[in-house]
């Protein structure tokens, strides 16, 4: 099959400014970096004619933040692997999540191509190598995936940066905590060796001080540390939750659909 260019945006980019279609379903708020970086991969082995590897990336990525783009790019990269049945399970996919009409018409066009294709392989006839596997379409972007074009979570990435700097920070100073607080036991210490000898309180008074002055700051820094680790413990989980993957994940298969149940920890 002739290799087509039209590997159109998962969202039909009507413009370069990143304006849609109107009808073309929206990608999801949030993309986990995985998966945007996964339909960047798929987007890649695509290009450089790779369609096996990536099929695999596409579908990696649809598990994570299923959306209707990645349905289209798997049926182009079935379509131009040769593989007719699932490319014509995913246009048809596709289709049903009511893309805009230029979409549509693309898919259909698509569509009607692989089902001709799919019908003779089911009679034995050989296929046409040098057939048309697809109208070429010119967009105003070049090929990519929903998740190419799609905005990162610039407020999860704050807060995960925040979380960790207040962890850090905490840890830091809990560590000064237990110092004084070492510091405070060694002058209890001596102060109680003082008495046992027989020393006044005023040769004490000054180790006691001192105690009392660590104690403090011992105090201080454990409690602003304490606070802080979980404060930034949960500005980072706030973060993660926020770019997390889908609990539940539907994957298409040529047969149906498989169910993929994640969690982050």
């Amino acid at each position: 099959m002739v290799k087509a260019r039209a590997f159109i945006v998962a969202a039909l980019v009507a413009a370069a400014s990143g304006t849609v279609f109107a009808g073309e379903p929206a990608p999801p708020e949030f993309i986990p970096a995985k998966a945007r970086a996964l339909a960047d991969k798929g987007r890649a082995f695509h290009d450089a004619g790779d369609y096996g590897n990536a099929i695999i990336a596409f579908k990696e990525a649809y598990v994570m933040a299923p959306s209707p783009g990645l349905l289209f790019n798997l049926a182009q990269s079935y379509r131009l692997q040769g593989n007719c049945d699932d490319a014509s399970l995913m246009y048809r996919r596709y289709i049903a999540t009511g893309p805009s009409a230029e979409g549509k018409t693309i898919a259909e066009g698509h569509l009607g191509t692989v089902e001709r294709c799919a019908h003779k392989a089911s009679l034995g006839i050989p296929q046409d190598p040098t057939s048309p596997a697809a109208v070429v379409i010119k967009t105003d972007r070049e090929s990519g995936s929903l998740f190419a074009t799609a905005p990162v979570n610039r407020k999860a990435e704050l807060k995960k940066d925040i979380g960790l700097g207040l962890i850090i920070g905490g840890g830091v100073a809990i560590g000064v905590a237990a110092y004084y607080g070492f510091r405070a036991h060694e002058a209890a210490s001596e102060v109680e060796a003082g008495y046992a000898n027989g020393a006044k309180w005023k040769d004490l008074q000054d180790i006691d001080a001192r105690g009392e002055s660590s104690a403090s700051m011992a105090t201080i820094f454990g409690i602003g540390g304490g606070l802080a680790v979980a404060g930034g413990v949960t500005l980072y989980l706030l973060g993660r939750h926020s770019e997390r993957m889908a609990p539940i994940a539907v994957a298409p298969t040529k047969n149906g659909a498989a169910v993929n149940v994640s969690w982050r920890f």
